[in-house]
Formats: C-alpha cells, sequence, structure tokens
C-alpha cells in the first residue's frame, strides 16, 4: 500500500463515512515493522482480519516475495478501490474475502497481523450479536464497553495456532480501563504477551484519530518471560529490531489484569506504600451533573429575564472546565460570571408550578428536549438530578497537569468536573486533600490511574479517582492545621497551586 493510494480513497471517500467504519491506515513503515517480527521465525503464511488498503499485504511480499497471504475485509468500498488500484494483483499470492471477520469461526492461523477498526463501543452497532458470539466461543465474559479493536484482538487470539505469532496496531486505552481486564487476562494466558509498544507521535500514524497509539507482539511459543514495554518517540525508530529498541521488562507477576498497565511505560517511583490508602477511604467521586439537553436547562442572566422565571428555581451552575480559571472559587467569582451573562443558571423546573416555568416547558416540548436519549428517560422529563455543591473538583480531561478546584461557592457542576464528596471521617480532611490533588507528586502519582488517549490527552472516570492512593489520616496529621491554611490561603490569593514547599516530597523515591 502506497501513501498515493490512501491518499486517493481519502479524495474519494469522506472522512465521515471512514470515521463510521473506523478507517484509520497503517503507515509503512509501523507494516514493515509489524510484519518483521511477525515472520522472523520463518513463517509462510500470513492472515489479516480487516484488510483495508492492503498495508501487511505489501510488507510482508516485500519481505518475503514467497508468503502466502490470506485476508478478509467486511466493507466493500475500500476492497473495491483497492482492487481498482492494483488490477493486475497477482491472486495466486493473496486469499482476498469481502467477509465479515465474526461471521466466521474454527480456523487457526500461525501468523496473524491486524489493524482493526478503530470504534468505541457506542458507534460498535453489531456489538449485541458479536459479543455473545465471542463469549461463546472464548467462554469468557465481555463488558458492553469494549470496542470493535479489543473484539477483533481477542477472536484473533482465540485462532492463533500453537507456536504462531500476532502483530496487532491498534488503541492503547484497554489497558487502563475496566473493559479491558478480559484483554488483558487473554494477552497472558501462557505466557504469550511479548511486547507492548507506545506511539509517541499518534498523530503522525493516524492524523484523524483521538486515541493512543500502540503495537501489541504475543508468541505462543510457551515460554513465560517478562513482558517489553517501549515507548516509539518517532516512526524511524521503527526500522530497527523489536530488541534494539528502548524498552522497559515488566515481569509477569507484576501483570495482573485488573490494574492499569499505562504505568509500565514510565520509569517506575518508588512510593511510600505505607503512608498511601484508596482516596475512597474518605468519600467519593461521582460524576457531574447531565442534563441531556445544557442548551435547555442551563441559562444566562438574560435568559432568565427573557422568561421571566422565577429566582427560587435557579441552580448557580459550572457549565464548561473553562470557566474556571483559579483553583480556588467562592461565590463571588460564580457572581461574576453570572454578571457576564455566561449560562450558569440551571434550571430547577420540577420545584415550581408558576406560569412562566410551564410557558418554558411548553417550549422545551415544543423544540423537542423532552424526546432526548436522557430526557425520554426521566419522568417528567424536565426533573433533574438533585445535588449538592461538591467541596472539591476534579476536571474530566487534561492535557499535562490535572485541574482540581477547591469549591467553595454554592455551585454545583456538570460533567465538565467530577465532584468529589467527603464522607463522614474525610470531611476535615477536604483541604489536605485538595492540596495533595494540587501538588506536583499527587499528580505524579494519580497520574497512575489516568486513561491516556491521542494528543497527549488525559480523562478520568470518578471509579479511578476512587482508586488512587493519596496519603493515610496519619501521614496528613504530621502536618500542622496552620500549614494547611496558610497554603489554602495563599492559593485564594492567586499563589502557586502547585510544590506546596515540598510538603508531599517524601511520599515518593
Amino acid at each position: 500500500m502506497s501513501v498515493e493510494s490512501v491518499a486517493r480513497y481519502h479524495g474519494v471517500v469522506d472522512i465521515d463515512y471512514r470515521q463510521r467504519y473506523g478507517q484509520f491506515f497503517t503507515p509503512p513503515l509501523v507494516a514493515r515493522f509489524m510484519c518483521r517480527w511477525l515472520l522472523e521465525k520463518g513463517a509462510r503464511e500470513v492472515f489479516d482480519p480487516a484488510f483495508g488498503l492492503g498495508a501487511f499485504y505489501f510488507a510482508a511480499r516485500e519481505l518475503n516475495p514467497t508468503i502466502r497471504f490470506r485476508a478478509v475485509e467486511k466493507d466493500a468500498t475500500v476492497l473495491a478501490h483497492f482492487r481498482e488500484d492494483h488490477p493486475n494483483l497477482d491472486d495466486t499470492t493473496i486469499v482476498l474475502s469481502n467477509a465479515d471477520y465474526f461471521s466466521v469461526w474454527g480456523s487457526k492461523y500461525s501468523a496473524i497481523v491486524c489493524n482493526p477498526p478503530y470504534m468505541r463501543f457506542q458507534y460498535f452497532t453489531d456489538r449485541h450479536r458479536v459479543i455473545p458470539e465471542i463469549e461463546r466461543h472464548l467462554g469468557r465474559r465481555l463488558s458492553g464497553y469494549s470496542n470493535i479493536a479489543s473484539a477483533f484482538l481477542l477472536k484473533s487470539l482465540h485462532e492463533l495456532a500453537p507456536s504462531g505469532r500476532l502483530a496487532y496496531l491498534m488503541p492503547l486505552e484497554f489497558l487502563n480501563t475496566g473493559y479491558g481486564e478480559t484483554v488483558k487476562q487473554a494477552l497472558l494466558d501462557k505466557g504469550r504477551l511479548k511486547a507492548l509498544l507506545r506511539i509517541e507521535p499518534e498523530g503522525e500514524v493516524f492524523p484523524d484519530a483521538i486515541t493512543s497509539v500502540g503495537i501489541i507482539l504475543v508468541s505462543d511459543d510457551g515460554t513465560h518471560e517478562p513482558v517489553k514495554f517501549c515507548t516509539v518517540q518517532t516512526l524511524d525508530q521503527l526500522e530497527r529490531n523489536l530488541n534494539d529498541l528502548p524498552c522497559r521488562s515488566v515481569s509477569i507477576e507484576e501483570l495482573r489484569p485488573a490494574d492499569k498497565w499505562l504505568r509500565h511505560f514510565e520509569e517506575p517511583c518508588a512510593l511510600d506504600r505505607g503512608a498511601l490508602q484508596p482516596l475512597s477511604m474518605y468519600g467519593s467521586f461521582s460524576r457531574g451533573i447531565a442534563t441531556g439537553a445544557n442548551e435547555f436547562f442551563l441559562l444566562s442572566k438574560s435568559d432568565v429575564k427573557k422568561w421571566e422565571l422565577p429566582t427560587s428555581i435557579l441552580h448557580p451552575c459550572i457549565s464548561r472546565s473553562s470557566q474556571i480559571k483559579q483553583p480556588l472559587i467562592t461565590d463571588t467569582d460564580i457572581e461574576r460570571l453570572i454578571e457576564m451573562d455566561e449560562r450558569v443558571l440551571l434550571v430547577d423546573l420540577s420545584s415550581s408550578q408558576e406560569e412562566a416555568v410551564k410557558k418554558y416547558i411548553d417550549f422545551g416540548e415544543h423544540q423537542g428536549f423532552d424526546k432526548r436519549y436522557l430526557t425520554r428517560m426521566r419522568n417528567p422529563w424536565f426533573k433533574l438530578e438533585s445535588r449538592q455543591p461538591a467541596p472539591i473538583l476534579f476536571g474530566v480531561f487534561s492535557r499535562n497537569d490535572f485541574k482540581a478546584i477547591r469549591n467553595k461557592s454554592r455551585a454545583v457542576s456538570l460533567t465538565c468536573f467530577h465532584c468529589f464528596y467527603p464522607n463522614f471521617f474525610g470531611a476535615r480532611f477536604v483541604d489536605h486533600l485538595f492540596l495533595y490533588f494540587c501538588s506536583s507528586v499527587g499528580q505524579r502519582i494519580m497520574a497512575r490511574e489516568v486513561r491516556k488517549y491521542g494528543d497527549k490527552l488525559d480523562k478520568f472516570e470518578p471509579h479511578d479517582l476512587n482508586s488512587a492512593l493519596v496519603p493515610t489520616p496519619e501521614w496528613f496529621s504530621r502536618i500542622s492545621e496552620n500549614v494547611i491554611i496558610e497554603e489554602v490561603s495563599k492559593i485564594s490569593r492567586g499563589g502557586a497551586a502547585s510544590g506546596m514547599r515540598g510538603l508531599f516530597d517524601d511520599l515518593i523515591g
């Protein structure tokens, strides 16, 4: 497959179609690296379950002109483009079928290479048929959140012949997610997982995809050896062999399927385990309020005036992360946003029977807001979740540093922030936890739980935060209350929100 062939396909088939079918084509340099590793033990035949424009076929043929290649491709459009681009293809070198990979079971392959479709579970429309089929054949329970790439990988692992090899190019987000536990267990079975490569310049591999990108190398050779975790910082590095890349070796015993594995790509840091415990001991994070129709439920001061809505049904609300610039907010900050006519007033329409409220509800139904996915699940459709203001807010998405906010206002938050609610025991440690979240040490430790996507985008789910390690009450008690008050006060006056005079430095080696 040439760069020109991909460019021609992009010129004919629009990006909406390509993204709908999860089509991101493999660069030749990546394909050659994967096929070189796949064939180095003398494999004579290669199988590709998602052929696309044939990147692996051409890479394998370049390395071994006598190689036999078998492949399936579900999308007739991309297959027709391939055949049009290569009208004189020697059919004796390839058996290529227009078929659904999940429709055929029972085969075994000695060498499997694949760049599966990249679709999140929401767009994996066939998952209600595919996932039960995989579960029946593999005897494994899959999460409904599994994406199509993981489904491809699990099927291919099941079809790998003894002594065979497998190379997959796919998102690595499963390494830090709950649904990935089944996938990680399958990779570890019989010691088959040999290496995981994280490709840092993911934009060079898949410019249109917002996801992490990595290569998975598996060999069913019966040996149990440490797994290599390699970070590829430039694609030129893939011109080397695996053993020539900078990698960390992690023993099989350290790789528990329930753990998050992305941390193994980084140099390990020594944690004072005796001084740390899960955050859940102090309380828990939950997502912010999901309205299902922000444009209806979230109003500005001028909107309220226009509809003559009573102030009794309005609640101050943070609707976008960008509205909060500072790490500590008060009611004064929220009032400033209201006066700027920002949409930071959440309407509780179920708490009033005034005519103005009924008129606004009628407007919402006329606009179809009652037919949205979330609203049609509620009774009445305009009744929102009831939440108290959370004393700590934590940004869902981030690049570089994570965003922690000490909320001393009456504002609740939408889903742009996760909301920490302390339990009775944790209430006295809210400021301690906030300072820890802001510190460089706290951010480094909590990064062990984050989910990494493309373009250095990080994401936390509430469960990730609740599992994160934080200091024990005994350790926190070593810091005087005066120091805590002073540090929070400094932040409230616009001081630095990291460092904290090294308060947490001895938690990490």
